[in-house]
């Protein structure tokens, strides 16, 4: 008798959390957004997962989506809920049904139109798939669901939903969209020869470099405020993605984190990583360290680049580049910053953001050490080879790099050659072969 007494009084106090919630959603205005790349299909007959790091945008994502929708769809047809609202913790499946219950109170929605459902940080739900599958299949809804954990990746949604869910990844600003956000144009490329204009541009490359893309960060004008945002936004990474969901040591979690930050767009192997920890007497494994990179990507972190190879074994034994999530971060983690690596870094996220998997090419065993930052791949053909350079004339490109995408691009037949520099533009035959020089910023528009 007690125990029905208790458990009626839990219903009921949900049950007010969820009116709470919906109302506040309700009497909500939409705020003023800045136009994202990424395309999110409206009338797609799947769920649609909006995945990435924290932070990125995802929810203002959302918001853009829904504002689109509100074209031709009543307001009281969707429903946004955030789940990482203070009403809503320890949420399980079954508190789903009431919140769908107190909707249909609060809403008068059309019977003409589908409700559209956009469900923020849905993994913080117990049974959530379950749930979904079960909403999904009654053919009513329209689903868009949020989150930041990998779980909500292409291949742990193919096993959770069961083949009734794509997902699209937002990522912090591409340069497009940061431009934008500053509320600058360019109309055409070629314009950009001007010296005016190109100062302007480079301006702004220059903050996007050192300040990173994070959209809080790019629209807060103070630098200071800047930093305390991005050193905030470490710290919820670090506690609420890592620490909270893996249950990782955290002074050593931090120190391994903090060591990577450090050696971005550097190799990094878990040999000499074991060995600096063991150097300032934290004893931990190799294994555990090979958790927290692995679960450093899931969250979306970081970023590891593996050797190009043939054999899987190499690729797997050989050091890795590690690259951050966001320029902003590595400012405010490292106290010297170098401009070239951060340009790496730059152009290793655009890459990603375009799906493409990150690797690198270097020689081994030989006295010059020819490398290329980045190898572009279909399988095991490769389509292009890059190098990164911080440089504003053709004399201030290294011939070690040229050398190297040369001797790369003989042992990997690849014909397609680039050199992303600072502020250089050239097209050179060299050695019969065709080498392409383009500035940062108009790669970074391309």
């Amino acid at each position: 008798m007690l125990e029905q007494f208790v458990k009626e009084i839990v219903l009921k106090m949900r049950d007010q959390d969820f009116r709470v919630v919906l109302a506040e959603w309700k009497a909500r205005e939409l705020p003023k957004l800045v136009d994202r790349e990424i395309h999110i299909p409206l009338d797609e007959d799947l769920i649609i997962a909006i995945i990435g790091p924290r932070q990125a945008g995802k929810t203002f994502r959302c918001f853009q989506a829904i504002k689109d929708l509100l074209k031709t769809i009543p307001r009281d047809n969707i429903l946004y809920v955030n789940f990482e609202h203070d009403k809503l913790k320890n949420l399980i499946a079954s508190d789903l049904d009431d919140m769908l219950k107190v909707y249909y109170q609060l809403f008068s929605p059309s019977q003409e139109h589908r409700v559209f459902l956009f469900l923020d940080e849905v993994q913080n739900v117990v049974d959530w798939d379950r749930w979904l599958r079960k909403v999904f299949d009654m053919g009513k809804y329209r689903i868009f669901i949020t989150g930041s954990s990998s779980k909500l990746s292409s291949k742990e949604l193919a096993t959770y939903l069961r083949g009734r869910s794509v997902d699209f990844t937002v990522f912090p600003f591409s340069f497009k969209e940061f431009l934008r956000a500053k509320n600058f144009r360019v109309k055409d490329k070629r314009v950009m020869g001007l010296l005016v204009e190109r100062g302007r541009i480079l301006g702004l490359l220059e903050e996007y470099l050192n300040f990173g893309a994070y959209p809080k960060v790019v629209l807060t004008r103070d630098k200071e405020l800047k930093k305390k945002i991005l050193k905030t936004y470490y710290d919820t990474i670090f506690y609420k993605d890592l620490i909270e969901r893996y249950e990782f040591p955290a002074t050593e979690l931090d120190l391994f984190l903090r060591y990577c930050i450090k050696n971005y767009a550097k190799y990094v192997s878990i040999s000499k990583t074991y060995n600096y920890l063991k150097s300032l007497h934290v004893k931990i494994g190799k294994q555990r360290l090979i958790e927290f990179l692995k679960a450093a990507n899931e969250v979306f972190f970081l970023f590891p680049s593996k050797i190009f190879s043939y054999s899987v074994k190499n690729a797997e034994q050989y050091p890795k580049k590690i690259y951050a999530v966001d320029n902003g971060i590595i400012n405010v983690l490292n106290e010297r910053l170098e401009i070239g690596r951060l340009m790496e870094n730059l152009v290793a996220l655009q890459l990603v953001r375009q799906g493409i998997r990150l690797n690198y090419w270097r020689e081994y065993g030989k006295q010059d050490g020819k490398e290329v930052d980045f190898v572009i791949r279909d399988g095991l053909n490769v389509k292009q080879l890059i190098q990164v350079t911080y440089a504003s004339a053709r004399d201030e490109v290294s011939e070690r790099e040229v050398k190297a995408l040369l001797k790369a691009s003989k042992l990997l037949k690849c014909k397609n050659l680039l050199v992303i520099t600072w502020d250089y533009e050239a097209v050179e035959d060299i050695k019969n072969k065709k080498i392409k020089f383009i500035p940062l910023w108009k790669w970074l528009l391309c």
